[in-house]
């Protein structure tokens, strides 16, 4: 099989394979395993094309410099027989002369012709012989003649031969020229689909590999009222919560393991972010908060930084904004807690198949409604609030990996604020890699953990990324 035939196979399997890559474009994706084991297939159908094109590419220089080498030839020969034209055209117009010059010697000297040369001979024989001789001499002359003109045809032929066959070489180095040109222009196009092909199967790896993460050391009350928005710092917490609080606004508490130099706006603390805060183990960050929650802060020792009697530079108002939504807090500043060292393993797939869940919604008030979107090539919810994409203020979009959505009795606590009984027990729904799972959660203490559970009883292990925890009512 010629290396064409060969390379013309590849390129339909490739073919093929981005026909199929198309057609899942347009439909539904395959997890990144299945995408994976494509991936990889589409780099090693590429590699064996492009391994055929720099064959071919090698076999086509090659050729092009032995058609040079074959032109530079023809080019010398082509001169070779051009100055031998010119010398043959001077040897006959010297001969020209010579035989010019015997011509009128024999048959003009002393103004006699032809006629009057027969006649003037003396007998018969002087005759014959005078006709013999003027015989020779014709026949010499129309011998040098022929032979001047055979040597010019000859050589007016081969050179026109030459020319002619370096026309036909120019001809076949044009064309594979172009054609290198051509297979080049593919070469890269390949290499940059196999860079591609290479960038996503990384990506995708990336996906499905388990990764270390940093135990959070912060907890920061964040305000969540419309004026609030867009808050600075959420797209790089670790976990978020966020619960209910008076006029069906809420607040979110997010953990950082990272330490962004404005997180914010900061706001008041409530029983329930001091309980999140402890059993997480993380230094709690607010702006104040009503009598009885900063007394229970004060008797349960909770690690802690109150914005509103800090004298730290790490608080900030920015003034673009009204207070009470412009507070800020510089947690690379703030040094309250030594940087994070403990490491957690997060695995990348769950333990057991879910139904389908592409979509989630959750509803505080008439004025606040949450969704979230399965992004399957980032295996993460797209977060959106009241129907537009929720980013922060770095315009970056919130991803959730997890999103558990734990049913919890309120009460309404000291001045008619609506309070989430979190120690207890109750039923969540946790979604990950586009799946929908029922479970319990139970937290036996104010520091305990908040254990969350298949409905097995089998504890749930979130996967790696960010986690929106939204408390809410229970149904």
């Amino acid at each position: 099989m010629s290396l064409m035939k060969k390379l013309t196979r590849l390129l339909i399997v490739l073919l093929l394979i981005l026909t199929v890559l198309s057609g899942l474009a347009a439909g539904n994706e395959p997890d990144p395993q299945h995408r994976i084991e494509r991936t990889r297939t589409e780099i090693t159908e590429l590699e064996k094309v492009i391994k055929a094109m720099d064959e071919d590419i090698k076999a086509r220089e090659a050729r092009l410099l032995e058609l040079a080498t074959e032109e530079t030839k023809v080019k010398r020969l082509l001169r070779q027989t051009e100055a031998g034209l010119l010398k043959a055209e001077a040897r006959m117009a010297e001969k020209s002369l010579v035989l010019a010059g015997r011509l009128r010697s024999v048959y003009m000297k002393g103004g006699l012709s032809y006629l009057e040369m027969l006649l003037d001979a003396d007998n018969l024989g002087d005759l014959l012989i005078r006709a013999a001789f003027l015989r020779r001499v014709l026949n010499r002359d129309a011998e040098i003649i022929a032979a001047f003109r055979t040597e010019f045809e000859t050589l007016t032929e081969s050179r026109d031969a030459i020319a002619a066959q370096q026309k036909q070489i120019e001809d076949m180095r044009f064309e594979a020229e172009a054609q290198s040109k051509n297979l080049l222009a593919q070469r890269r196009e390949q290499d940059a689909l196999l860079k591609r092909a290479r960038t996503q199967l990384a990506a995708d790896l990336a996906v499905i590999t388990p990764r270390a993460e940093k135990r959070p050391i912060y907890g920061v009350v964040i305000d969540n009222a419309s004026p609030a928005r867009p808050q600075h710092g959420l797209s790089q917490a670790s976990v978020i919560y966020e619960y209910e609080v008076e006029g069906r606004i809420t607040r979110y508490l997010a953990l950082f393991s990272a330490l962004p130099r404005k997180v914010g706006p900061v706001r008041s603390a409530r029983e329930h972010s001091i309980f999140l805060a402890m059993e997480n183990r993380v230094h709690l960050v607010y702006s104040g908060g009503s009598f009885d929650v900063l007394a229970r802060i004060r008797s349960w020792n909770v690690r802690g930084t109150n914005a509103t009697a800090s004298s730290g530079g790490s608080f900030f108002r920015d003034s673009a904004r009204r207070a009470p939504h412009n507070l800020y807090v510089n947690l690379a500043a703030l040094g309250a807690v030594a940087p994070s060292q403990e490491v957690v393993i997060r695995p990348s797939h769950l333990s057991r198949q879910g139904e389908q869940a592409l979509s989630i919604s959750v509803e505080y008030g008439s004025d606040l409604a949450i969704r979230y979107e399965y992004d399957q090539r980032q295996r993460a919810y797209r977060r959106y609030i009241n129907g537009k994409v929720h980013r922060d203020a770095d315009g970056k979009t919130i991803m959730a990996r997890n999103v558990i959505v734990q049913y919890v009795p309120h009460r309404t606590g000291l001045l008619g604020r609506p309070t989430p009984d979190i120690i207890g027990s109750g039923a969540i729904d946790f979604y990950a890699l586009g799946q929908r799972h029922r479970g319990t959660w139970r937290k036996d203490s104010r520091e305990a953990p908040t254990r969350f559970y298949f409905e097995d009883g089998q504890e749930i292990e979130r996967i790696y990324g960010q986690t929106w925890i939204q408390i809410v009512r229970a149904r």
